[in-house]
């Protein structure tokens, strides 16, 4: 539920490309309370973030071997926060020459994930005979039994699989879950995986507890959470693996081929498959979406927002019939080569393309059908949908009856006879105004590259977007900036305030100017999910340039009435 009378302002920064004071190579959940402390300075209202569930191999947010689970990468190793863990714990792992190598650059997954578990384990030895937690983690297991059993029973066997979540390749009896909970009670290491088992509880139960913090701190600094639920589950997750009949796994997931996105030869021919499975929407229909009611529900007790990734989904779902792994197949393979290797399926719109009206029809149905389930879940939690890619005509119409906002980005609204930038004007007010997200190029490397172009041997098309972009934002078209000047980081800014669009999210490299990337959409790049910021928030606020570009959103927000309320303010039921 969303008030959309009062225009709010936000930024987006993923949890883990945090820096804060104590964290251990990766952004935590105490780098988030430090977060919110910076956006209560600046006037800023939401802090949204990616996805926090428990990554797999590939490390992204958007492919977890988890729908509930929270990623244990994420939490903070502070004593105070992690019950069983002291000081003398963290001295047996960490010493300085670790710290300062690991806050180096880049994230290095495989040692930050070793690192912290290492010190939940031990942690976890500590209050084996402290009845008073002890107690209070048997209730946590009772209460989330539903999604915690099968989980706690997944992640034991991975460990034993060296942390591959690929149970398609562990052994045969333990690929599913009643051969593996049948397993677990007949082995002479019962005892052992017990104490396995409620180690991993153990970990939910810290990570259930850190965020929630996090969630209590947030409202009391009157700052909004935004959260986000990718639309699919990873094909080798603990749901998938547990719960097989409500996943087809027939096919893969992905988007088809567009102009935007197109990193490599593959995915501009067929698009990008990102080897999700798809749902069985019939068993879940079945069940009364109970597995969709417990995701909404969870995300709901920590987050005031969530950001569902890819709505387009709940419509049709463009499908391979192929996993990514055999993408190399069919890079150079026409149409009829491809079928003759499927089966005579191709990649297609699932369950109908919109290639005609009633198929069109039957497509908005459905997904109103599915996402007044999910609204109904909500509660007084705010729904926000990325509408973004190849948009069906009826999809932003359908959001809008449900008042659900969508997505503005202004430099990809064009008028279709000219290719001038739609005015600002023309943004509806139920949605979510900005430059790009996670996704997408910085703001500082869209102009610059820009400019290149329009100085290349090919600029005349760049010139005219100059100018468009210009006019756009009420600057001279015939003497545009040739650089990223301060006068033109003002002139977005303004922009993107000045739209009646309830919500105005930066990107935090968009306000810092800053030219990080944290996904190249399409690719398996081991630079994906891993780029952090150079410093703390609060030693942006003061170095310049970047303490004079958040003064003047900190300015803008309050010219433009774009400032916290408190009656904005979304609490769960």
């Amino acid at each position: 539920m969303i008030d959309f009378s009062q225009k709010i302002c936000g930024i987006l920064v993923p949890a883990f490309a945090l820096r804060g004071k104590n964290d251990l190579g990766i952004g935590d959940t105490n780098s988030m309370c430090e977060a919110i402390s910076f956006c209560a300075r600046n006037n800023i209202a939401v802090l949204q973030i990616l996805p926090i569930n428990e990554t797999g191999e590939d490390n992204s947010p958007y492919n977890a071997i988890s729908s509930i689970a929270l990623d244990p990468v994420l939490l903070s190793m502070i004593p105070d926060m992690v019950p069983g863990l002291n000081d003398e714990i963290l001295s047996r792992y960490i010493n300085s020459d670790l710290k300062n190598s690991i806050n180096q650059g880049a994230i290095n997954y495989s040692l930050v994930k070793e690192l912290k578990l290492n010190i939940l384990k031990a942690a976890f030895k500590k209050i084996a005979l402290n009845k008073n937690i002890t107690s209070q983690i048997d209730q946590f297991a009772r209460e989330e039994a539903d999604w915690l059993d099968a989980y706690t029973l997944f992640r034991t066997i991975m460990d034993r699989q060296k942390s591959k979540a690929c149970w398609t390749l562990w052994e045969k009896h333990l690929q599913f879950f009643a051969g593996a909970n049948k397993w677990y009670a007949e082995t002479a290491e019962h005892e052992v995986l017990e104490q396995e088992r409620k180690f991993w509880t153990y970990v939910q139960w810290v990570a259930y507890k850190q965020w929630l913090y996090v969630r209590q701190l947030a409202q009391e600094n009157n700052v909004q959470l935004m959260g986000d639920i990718p639309f699919g589950i990873s094909r080798y997750s603990a749901d998938v693996w547990a719960e097989r009949d409500l996943f087809d796994l027939s096919w893969s997931g992905g988007a088809p081929p567009e102009t935007f996105f197109q990193s490599d030869l593959f995915t501009a021919k067929w698009g990008q498959n990102w080897g999700l499975p798809l749902y069985n929407w019939q068993k879940h229909e079945n069940d009364n979406f109970a597995w969709w009611r417990r995701r909404v529900k969870k995300i709901s007790q920590i987050f005031h927002y969530f950001r569902i990734d890819h709505v387009l989904g709940f419509y049709r779902i463009y499908a391979f019939p192929w996993n990514p792994e055999d993408n190399e197949k069919f890079v150079d393979l026409t149409h009829e080569q491809a079928k003759q290797l499927t089966g005579g399926r191709l990649p297609q719109f699932i369950p109908y393309s919109d290639d005609n009206k009633e198929h069109a029809l039957l497509n908005k149905e459905q997904g109103e059908k599915f996402l007044k389930v999910v609204l109904q879940a909500a509660g007084n939690t705010g729904v926000v949908a990325e509408d973004l890619g190849m948009i069906p005509y009826y999809v932003r119409p359908s959001l809008a009856g449900l008042g659900i906002p969508g997505f503005s980005i202004p430099i990809f609204e064009r008028n279709e006879d000219d290719r001038s930038f739609k005015s600002k004007n023309m943004l509806p007010a139920i949605s979510l105004a900005t430059y790009g997200t996670h996704d997408h190029m910085p703001l500082f490397a869209f102009y610059e590259d820009l400019v290149s172009r329009w100085h290349g041997s090919n600029g005349h098309e760049a010139w005219l977007d100059v100018q468009r972009l210009m006019k756009f934002l009420g600057g001279d078209e015939n003497s545009p900036y040739k650089e990223f000047s301060y006068e033109l980081y003002k002139a977005f800014m303004q922009t993107l305030m000045e739209t009646p669009c309830w919500l105005s999210i930066l990107m935090i490299t968009d306000l810092l100017a800053t030219q990080q990337r944290f996904n190249l959409p399409g690719t398996s790049q081991s630079g994906n999910w891993s780029e952090r910021l150079e410093m703390p928030l609060t030693d942006y606020e003061s170095m310049e340039p970047f303490k004079s570009r958040i003064a003047l959103v900190r300015d803008l927000i309050k010219q433009t009435n774009r400032l916290p309320k408190l009656a904005s303010l979304i609490k769960s039921e």
